[in-house]
């Protein structure tokens, strides 16, 4: 069904009948003005929106709309994860083209649903409008977190130590693939599928971070959506501190190791520099980090990895080698604005 027979409030109501819509918290829904929620006593609200545009964000022609219903709303429940917070409400709203067929949509919404229900989201609103140049999908997504709960990106001290969770650089690996495609003609082997999915099925870390501040108390946090160069340089930059990572402890997986080696590309620089892994890199006191990071193993099944230390403001950014030597940390990861940064300095 083309959109221009099914008007804007035909597809409001189409959608929402595919999603989430009702639930604790709200008191007025789709279908007025504005969305009413309440929180529950003693918490604080936490609101975060991102916004994915075609031909920047994405490509049509190399994910599903499922994939991208997905990935809009993790990137966006992400957030509110490195805050430490619980994600409950999303607004979606869409810039469509006139041409997009009705039941792309639909699949794009199942993949919001799914992405929802996986972390008890309920969708409470949004917006559509025409877009000539492109899809437009931009989400709001409010959480909430215990007063003073909140886990900045200004709270790290010297002697902390900085630990990271899952694997880094897979999903700029899959990235990779998508726009080389496979070598040879041949279809994708299982671990490259596994690299292209961690780009477009990206799995926020809210229990993850749940467990990490029950565990111990994490001094700063922040999901990796720009790289660890970028995160880090955050993280540092807002806490008037300097940063030493482990290069040999950064985890990084067999199948980006064999992928980067292939593209003649050093691995490392996927973890550093490539961004959309939505892992998480927190710093937590020393006397509390094996405790941490056990505690987000036992209660998730992710793996945290410590991999560096936090210096004074006036030894800056380090790389550590596995013999010791040291190189200053000046590239950076994605911008959106300048592109990617990671040729820039050494």
């Amino acid at each position: 069904m083309k959109l221009s027979e099914l008007g804007e409030f035909g597809l409001i109501e189409r959608l929402r009948q595919l999603v989430p819509t009702a639930g604790p918290g709200v008191i007025v829904g789709i279908g007025d003005d504005t969305a009413v929620l309440e929180t529950t006593g003693g918490t604080q609200l936490l609101a975060t929106c991102d916004m994915l545009v075609e031909g920047e964000h994405f490509l049509v022609d190399r994910l599903t709309p499922f994939q991208l219903g997905w990935k809009a709303l993790a990137v966006n429940v992400s957030d509110i994860a490195a805050m430490a917070g619980l994600p409950r409400f999303a607004l979606i709203s869409l810039g469509i083209p006139p041409h997009l067929e009705a039941e792309y949509l639909d699949d794009l919404y199942r993949g919001l649903a799914a992405l929802a229900q996986a972390h008890g989201v309920i969708l409470v609103g949004g917006d559509t409008v025409r877009s000539r140049r492109g899809l437009v999908v931009d989400i709001t997504v409010l959480g909430e977190v215990p007063k003073g709960g909140a886990v900045l990106r200004s709270g790290a001290r010297v002697g902390d130590l900085v630990l990271v969770t899952g694997q880094l650089g897979d999903s700029a690996g899959g990235l990779e693939f998508l726009l080389q495609g496979p070598a040879g003609g041949r279809g994708f082997l299982p671990q490259e599928v596994g690299l292209i999915k961690a780009h477009l099925e990206p799995r926020p870390r809210v229990r993850e971070a749940q467990a990490a501040v029950r565990a111990g108390r994490v001094t700063a946090m922040d999901d990796i959506s720009d790289g660890l160069a970028s995160e880090i340089r955050e993280i540092t930059g807002s806490s008037g501190v300097g940063a030493r990572l482990w290069v040999e402890r950064i985890p990084i997986s067999p199948a980006l190791q064999t992928a980067a080696r292939a593209w003649g590309k050093p691995a490392l620089d996927f973890a550093l520099f490539g961004g959309e892994d939505y892992e998480l890199v927190l710093t937590v006191p020393p006397t509390e980090a094996e405790a941490v990071a056990e505690a987000i193993q036992k209660e998730t099944g992710t793996r945290a990895s410590l991999i560096g230390e936090i210096l004074p403001a006036h030894e800056g950014l380090q790389l550590e080698s596995a013999d010791g030597s040291r190189v200053g940390l000046t590239r950076s990861g994605w911008d959106h604005f300048l592109g990617d940064r990671s040729n820039q300095g050494t």
